[in-house]
């Protein structure tokens, strides 16, 4: 099966981190970055900015994947209702260093970040961030763009409302 290429909205440093988890997966032909900073920035550690958001429609190939990678819900969700709208299909990255039980539903959107343990029976809605070392226990609903910090830890059966953002190292507990 041919591979596809990734565009990745958002080129700071999470951008950078998602776009490493997505190059240890080896499925993407090419990997690329579509940020505000374009045209006067054109290049961001080994990879190319090949637009900015408003020039987004230029881009759409069935080729073509996207993943919106900022860590502002608000901003995360209006980016990827617009690649819906521009028809641009939007994947989850996971790194391969996380451990995802294979009973989990992921949506569309999310990005799972190294160390994350995503236990049995998880659903993590669309555009989802666990970002390293999350660890969520057993029957964890994690709703809609959603921003779960570094280390955080969530026990089983627990809801985490929709645009939450939850700072490194929160625990909730049962």
């Amino acid at each position: 099966m041919p591979k596809k290429d990734l565009l990745i909205l958002g080129a700071g440093g999470f951008g950078l981190a998602v776009a490493e988890a997505a190059e240890l997966t080896g499925q993407w032909d090419e990997i690329v970055f579509a940020d505000d900073r374009w045209p006067e920035i054109q290049q961001v550690g080994a990879y190319k900015i090949v637009s900015n958001i408003a020039n987004l429609q230029h881009l759409a190939s069935s080729n073509l994947r996207a993943i919106v990678a900022v860590g502002n819900n608000s901003l995360r969700q209006t980016w990827q209702s617009l690649l819906r709208e521009l028809g641009i299909i939007t994947v989850s990255i996971i790194h391969p260093r996380a451990v995802v039980s294979p009973t989990a539903q992921i949506g569309q959107g999310v990005s799972i970040m190294a160390g994350c343990v995503i236990g049995t029976n998880n659903i993590i809605k669309e555009g989802v961030i666990l970002n390293i070392g999350t660890l969520l226990d057993h029957n964890v609903i994690i709703e809609a763009f959603s921003h779960l910090s570094v280390g955080v830890k969530v026990a089983g059966g627990k809801r985490i409302v929709q645009n939450s953002f939850l700072e490194v190292g929160t625990c909730i507990p049962h």
